[in-house]
């Protein structure tokens, strides 16, 4: 059977997902020969040029490599926790995430850190965290700072030793940094706000170290609040130097990097909108004064996040696109998959971002919102006990959780739901929630009342009670 592309989606684009889908669908491991170039094209039915243009997205992604030879074809790639971080930073920072929904979602994965780390804390762990603790001086440099910090969140990700948390918070921090212009802050003004961030952060510390989750919740909110408020003013034009940051993975072109940040610079500051023209190759190759292997390499990047597209024919050029989650949403499947990451484990920060979006969606509910969720809803009812059923009841609450409008927690519902469904053990929890349908139809419908009646207290209430449903009829699989 030929494979078929969405009308709104670039065929190599779709290609590339639904291969991604067939290798985790399929359970291949690093170094697993996925097919020799002929024999894939025939296999999905498409040409040449649309394969390899699929094969470049998925090779920056970190899925496959292509291996000439004997031997030769393409054969999937060992994952890298570093690239899909970085993947996912360039993601949130290109499509402009919006700073406010940004810090909900890092209260929402934050908590579930520190939640974690109570438990598992030893006193081996109190020791390094007063180590740590005992880092910070008054009047430290900024860059030493920010190491610092990022040595704080490394400390409780290595406690929790959960890697779909690390995995979608890292990130988040990266990019709060990208936004934040400390650079505008006087040397008075940063010695200020580095010290009372840190005076936060110890008082956090010192409750994680005592056990009492309550407090070390309230303090964890208080920091991210001081985070929100002391950086209004600081909010800085995206990528405005020309240079990834150190922390970047150095085994990419760090001349490649550099043009990824002006052409976005430049995208933006023109006002450019999707679907115009920036110039031909030899034009853009000119104007950045950089050679055709940099100029690609960094349209690369910028076309799997789907910045910009290159269009060939008389009109032909690079053209601004819009940024869209699904290569980047590939990436995290893959990689939670390759890594085995445990079912648990992506069904627990699933359940908190849930906890977070459905309240909103009661919050934010229109009246189109509202229509829309009614029929979803009936449909699902009506197919209690049909094959259909299963794909009903995922649309219904993929629905809702959209409802509040947060991009990023949006995208981790999709990115979760998909790395869940795609594995075995997602198959048998589908296959779970057919045969239990009346009783998970049940619960859902209280969550969408709840919903209809803009009441978020008690969608969050009956979010925890589907969760228990869930807990009962599928879990354990």
């Amino acid at each position: 059977m030929g494979f078929q592309s969405p009308n709104d989606m670039k065929l190599a684009h779709s290609l590339a997902k639904q291969i991604t889908r067939d290798i985790v669908a399929g359970g291949l491991s690093a170094d697993q020969l996925l097919g020799r170039e002929a024999d894939l094209r025939a296999r999905y039915s498409v040409s040449r040029d649309t394969f390899r243009e699929a094969l470049r997205q998925l090779e920056w992604l970190g899925i496959t490599r292509s291996q000439r030879g004997i031997n030769g074809g393409i054969y999937v790639q060992a994952p890298k926790q570093s690239l899909v971080v970085n993947l996912l930073r360039d993601y949130f920072d290109f499509s402009q995430a919006d700073f406010s929904d940004l810090l909900k979602v890092r209260a929402v994965l934050e908590q579930d850190l520190v939640r974690v780390a109570l438990q598992k804390l030893d006193n081996r762990d109190i020791v390094k965290l007063r180590i740590l603790q005992g880092q910070y001086q008054q009047g430290m440099p900024r860059e030493q700072f920010v190491v610092l910090l990022f040595r704080f969140y490394r400390q409780l990700m290595d406690i929790t030793d959960n890697d779909v948390v690390t995995l979608c918070l890292m990130p988040l921090i990266f990019v709060t940094v990208d936004l934040v212009n400390f650079e505008k802050l006087s040397d008075e003004e940063f010695a200020l706000n580095s010290a009372l961030a840190w005076s936060k952060l110890s008082l956090l510390l010192n409750e994680i170290i005592a056990g009492n989750s309550a407090i070390a919740s309230t303090h964890l909110q208080g920091f991210l609040d001081f985070t929100a408020e002391s950086v209004a003013s600081q909010i800085a034009t995206l990528h405005s130097v020309s240079a990834y940051p150190d922390w970047f993975d150095d085994s990419h072109s760090k001349l490649a990097e550099g043009l990824i940040y002006r052409i976005h610079r430049d995208i933006r500051d023109t006002g450019c909108e999707n679907g115009e023209r920036l110039g031909t190759e030899t034009e853009l190759m000119n104007r950045y004064a950089v050679s055709r292997s940099t100029f690609r390499e960094a349209c690369r990047v910028l076309e799997t996040v789907g910045l910009v597209y290159m269009q060939k024919g008389r009109d032909g050029g690079l053209r601004v696109g819009q940024p869209k989650p699904d290569n980047a949403i590939s990436a995290v499947v893959y990689y939670l998959n390759a890594t085995a990451a445990p079912y648990a484990d992506i069904a627990a920060v699933r359940a908190a971002v849930e906890l977070a979006a459905i309240p909103l969606a009661a919050e934010m509910l229109t009246e189109d919102d509202a229509k829309s969720l009614s029929v979803l809803i009936e449909t699902q009812q009506a197919l209690v006990g049909e094959a259909s059923f299963t794909s009903a009841a995922m649309a219904t609450q993929k629905a809702i959780n959209h409802l509040g409008g947060n991009a990023i927690l949006n995208f981790y519902y999709d990115a979760l739901l998909d790395s869940i469904y795609l594995t075995e053990q997602g198959k048998q929890a589908l296959a779970k929630l057919a045969k239990y349908a009346e009783p998970i139809t049940a619960s859902q419908s209280a969550i969408v009342d709840a919903v209809l009646h803009r009441d978020p207290s008690l969608a969050r209430r009956r979010v925890l009670q589907h969760h228990n449903i869930i807990e009962k009829y599928i879990a354990g699989v």
